[in-house]
């Protein structure tokens, strides 16, 4: 590697922008991880499966305004500065997570309760969708060529990052404190810790240099006044392509890791405890394995490891459920661990598949679209869909079933498309 690689500010852009997909991921997931409790405080009055489905549902908001982040703050991206965008990204995710951590509850104060917690998610969602895409960029364009498919992946290893800080938070907090005192008052705690690492990267943001792609499209005035419009005019096939992809990474994603927990606890009766084990082993399988395929990346065809991930997560769906259902802990480890492999194998390389499928002065509200329309379209709604299955046909399998029909699409998808790659 070159010197210009471990630069003073090359070096700074990758942490920077890995911080800050930690702390975001950390921020956004801990809503999920206290869904139980969040349902209990914030929408009491209802059935207990409906309060799941209504804390979720606001889970669903908060992603659903991820597409209006991505594009304002895309747009900024690519016709201002990609630097800007993430200093701004980060202080608009910070003041939402302090909120909801001394929001009054149901009780306190009524139906305005569950109202503020939406809006604040809300929020919260129009940030990360700006946050994610313009750190993915911006950790593509920061290293040379021939290494942005292992440094593209960090975007993923910091929200697999994010995953583990957020479940190793639950894990301790459910081991120290009884469950009364985690509905009395415990629960915000870890809200609050996040605005100490949220400053630091507030910090390291304010001295990054823009990216040297960006300079380049600038020096070239190839930057265009409406980088969505240019987007659908001419790279529609591309995005098309890219969903069939993202279709099985955003559903197993969300199935697995968001909704994961919750399923075990309340459909499959594994203590929280050891719900929590399961998701934490999960999460830091997913860490490792972005790493690893964001490495290999670099060196074997990006279509080739996201296809082996979708065969891998098909294969494994019916033998996590399976798992869950005896109860075997070794077992259930083992399975928990193969399934966060495989999607950390498709998720880690589909960031730089993506950043190179358009050019800089579109990369930044192109990336920013994939990631947070699929997230909502796909991801959003899949633990809701996952609550239904199960609730409905009073059988786990269900969930395995879902997640493989997204994997044949997928995998059809990836398949005939190598083929044609190899007849060229």
């Amino acid at each position: 590697m070159t010197s210009k690689l471990f630069s003073g500010n090359a070096i700074r852009s990758i942490v920077s922008s890995s911080i800050g997909n930690t702390l975001e991921w950390f921020e956004y997931t801990l809503y999920a991880y206290f869904a139980g409790v969040i349902s209990h405080l914030f929408f009491p009055l209802l059935d207990p499966f409906v309060s799941k489905v209504l804390t979720f549902g606001t889970f669903a908001l908060g992603l659903a305004a991820r597409p209006l982040g991505g594009i304002i703050f895309g747009y900024l991206g690519d016709r201002y500065s990609r630097k800007k965008t993430m200093t701004m990204t980060m202080l608009l995710m910070s003041i939402p997570t302090t909120l909801i951590g001394i929001l009054p509850t149901y009780e306190t104060i009524g139906v305005v309760a569950p109202i503020l917690l939406i809006t604040l998610r809300i929020i919260q969602g129009v940030a990360l969708g700006g946050e994610f895409g313009s750190s993915c960029v911006y950790l593509y364009e920061s290293v040379p060529q021939k290494y942005r498919g292992f440094f593209g992946s960090l975007s993923l290893t910091g929200v697999g990052c994010g995953l583990v800080l957020s479940s190793l938070t639950v894990l301790l907090v459910e081991s120290v404190f009884s469950q009364q005192e985690i509905i009395d008052y415990v629960w915000r705690l870890p809200f609050f810790v996040s605005v100490v690492g949220s400053l630091i990267a507030l910090y390291m943001r304010k001295n990054l240099l823009e990216t040297g792609d960006f300079e380049l499209a600038k020096r070239d005035n190839s930057l265009v006044k409406n980088p969505l419009f240019e987007m659908f005019k001419n790279y529609k096939l591309t995005i098309l392509k890219l969903f069939a992809i993202f279709l099985t990474t955003q559903i197993s994603f969300f199935v697995v890791f968001i909704y994961g927990k919750t399923m075990m606890i309340d459909f499959l009766g594994i203590d929280h405890r050891k719900a929590g084990i399961f998701i934490l082993f999960t999460v830091l399988s997913y860490t490792i394995s972005t790493v690893i395929f964001g490495y290999f990346a670099d060196r074997i065809n990006k279509l080739y490891i996201i296809l082996f991930g979708c065969v891998g997560i098909f294969c494994c769906s019916i033998p996590f459920i399976n798992s869950l259902l005896i109860s075997s802990t070794s077992m259930v480890l083992t399975i928990c661990c193969m399934m966060g492999a495989f999607i950390g194998m498709t998720e880690g390389t589909l960031n730089p598949l993506v950043s190179e499928s358009f050019p800089i002065n579109i990369r930044a509200t192109s990336v920013s679209f994939c990631w947070n329309s699929t997230a909502v379209g796909f991801g959003g709604g899949a633990p809701i869909i996952s609550m239904w299955l199960v609730q409905t046909y009073n059988d786990a399998h269900y969930v395995a079933y879902f997640l493989m029909t997204a994997c044949v699409v997928s995998i059809v998808f990836l398949t005939f498309r190598i083929l044609k790659i190899r007849q060229a």
